[in-house]
């Protein structure tokens, strides 16, 4: 029997006035891989800071391992001093302060008894079960020339490749990941689905990515309404659940309404039933003795169905209807000439390192294009210079009259952090806080109450599902996506995805996500891929 390293039962959770999670229970065992699901603001990111320690619950019970050790995979990484070296902030932890210790316990003989506490710390912490940081590198397409430059120097990508490998080195009992995948390319992921499936521990992730789930995970536990489901099996089971349940609900609602309808037609049968007919013969005492009984039958039986139908209609069962995102739609302004965009020999460098040159491609009405390419090849910067956020350094791009494009930036860093959505909105499309919330709910979005929170206070998941509104308010004949599958909750994703394929102009997106790039590329680009 795999061994228990953490649980928690009957745990509550608010914010302000506001529950987030009542009387929920989760126990992870080793070897127990977790994909987390649940709506963005549903609570995964604050659960995983709860297991972490973190984060603290108002009231429950929680246990953990003795000596349990934990590496956490936050979405967003932090460092709180900027000088720190690569190396340093990978390697920084309560292992190698204790590797120290020993050390110089080693070196001074008044301190031998002491080593032997130490070392036997540093074995119960899993010190020995460490991995080398050489061997994280090549996975995850980090150069070791990284390690000596401050993580301030490197891209966000990097930082989180970085952090990564810093959750993995250790290899801890229990490992969290928050939105592994992003920033990884489809070589990194395999290379994460191995180390992954190799290890002993538990681990519990969020992730959009819905392949990586399936390969990976064999429970999956979904936070719905300030409570937790779980299922064991993969991301395609746990849809395949839903839809017997689903199934299930529908024919105990089906059968709920046939019984209440034939209730109420029996009902009003018997209420305006004819009064009884005059006797045959002339015994009328024993006439209205009969008649009494009749009445009397007859008032226990309308009693009886009044009183069934009053139950039912008291747990009345509602319509089983999924909940689904129906009003993210983008509603594009014509395109006047077939070619779009041009790119003519468009070439960039950085430095002495050339990205692309001589790119010569049109973009065309219904284009669905991907382009292709390990990190750092340019994928973000062709898209940059098509929206013409940068300049190139060679050829240029030329643009149709009619082109009104829309760039999803990965990272959302291209809104105005000081404004809030309220300021953001009033200046580009007139609209007051009642246009806003009309929008927001037709689109079925959520944040009304993020309308007046700079968006620099808000998680990257909360500014792209506004950032979403603003580009279908924009009524855009081109987009431009980067990553655009990152930090959205599952269900808007799919929304999003079904409003992509209705869509008529031309789409030119980075991804990384193979079910995304299933259902909408028909062409790819290339990049440093010879």
């Amino acid at each position: 029997m795999s061994r228990l390293i953490i649980q928690f039962s009957h745990l509550f959770k608010s914010f302000g006035s506001s529950p987030l999670f009542e009387d929920i229970s989760l126990s992870v065992n080793e070897g127990e891989l977790f994909a987390l699901i649940g709506e963005n603001g549903s609570g995964k990111t604050t659960l995983l800071q709860l297991l972490a320690g973190t984060m603290l619950p108002d009231s429950g019970d929680f246990s953990r391992a003795s000596c349990l050790s934990i590496g956490f995979l936050p979405q967003e990484v932090a460092f709180t001093d900027p000088s720190i070296s690569t190396r340093e902030f990978i390697e920084g932890s309560s292992l190698t302060d204790l590797e120290k210790e020993m050390a110089d316990s080693l070196e001074d003989l008044e301190r031998l008894a002491e080593w032997a506490k130490l070392h036997e710390k540093y074995e119960a912490l899993g010190g020995y079960r460490r991995i080398p940081i050489e061997q994280m590198l090549p996975g995850l397409k980090l150069e070791r020339s990284l390690l000596d430059l401050p993580m301030f120097c490197l891209s966000s990508g990097q930082r989180v490749r970085a952090a990564l490998a810093k959750a993995l080195i250790e290899n801890p009992d229990l490992l969290l990941l928050d939105e592994p995948t992003n920033h990884l390319d489809q070589e990194m992921i395999e290379w994460l689905k191995t180390v992954l499936k190799h290890r002993k521990g538990g681990c519990v992730i969020v992730s959009h990515d819905r392949k990586f789930l399936n390969s990976v995970c064999n429970r999956l536990v979904e936070i719905k309404n300030g409570k937790l489901a779980s299922y064991g099996g993969s991301y395609d089971f746990y849809l395949a659940e839903q839809k017997r349940a689903q199934e299930r609900q529908m024919k105990a609602f089906e059968a709920q309404e046939e019984e209440r309808t034939i209730l109420k037609q029996k009902i009003k049968a018997v209420s305006f039933s004819k009064r009884k007919p005059p006797p045959k013969d002339r015994n009328i005492m024993a006439y209205d003795k009969r008649g009494e009984n009749h009445q009397q039958s007859l008032q226990h039986k309308l009693d009886a169905m009044k009183n069934r139908l009053e139950e039912i209609e008291e747990n009345l069962l509602l319509h089983p209807k999924p909940k689904t995102i129906k009003g993210l739609k983008f509603v594009e302004e014509p395109l006047a000439s077939s070619i779009a965009i041009e790119l003519d020999h468009a070439g960039k460098a950085f430095g002495c390192k050339a990205l692309f040159s001589n790119f010569c491609k049109n973009i065309c009405k219904g284009d669905r294009i991907l382009i292709r390419g390990p990190n750092g090849c340019g994928k973000t910067t062709l898209l940059k210079a098509i929206a013409g956020i940068i300049s190139l350094d060679e050829g240029c791009i030329r643009r149709a009259p009619t082109v009104k494009m829309a760039f999803l930036d990965q990272e959302v860093e291209l809104l105005p952090m000081d404004q809030t959505p309220l300021q953001y909105f009033e200046d580009r499309f007139y609209f007051s806080e009642e246009d806003l919330r009309r929008e927001l709910h037709k689109a079925a979005l959520g944040g009304v109450e993020l309308l007046r929170r700079p968006f620099s206070t808000m998680s990257i998941g909360q500014r792209k599902r506004l950032l979403l509104l603003s580009m279908v308010l924009k009524k855009p004949n081109v987009l431009l996506l980067d990553e655009p599958t990152n930090h959205l909750d599952l269900m808007t994703l799919e929304a999003f995805e079904k409003a992509l394929l209705q869509f008529d102009g031309a789409i030119v997106a980075v991804s990384h996500d193979a079910t995304f790039i299933e259902k909408i590329a028909t062409q790819e680009w290339k990049l440093g891929i010879r």
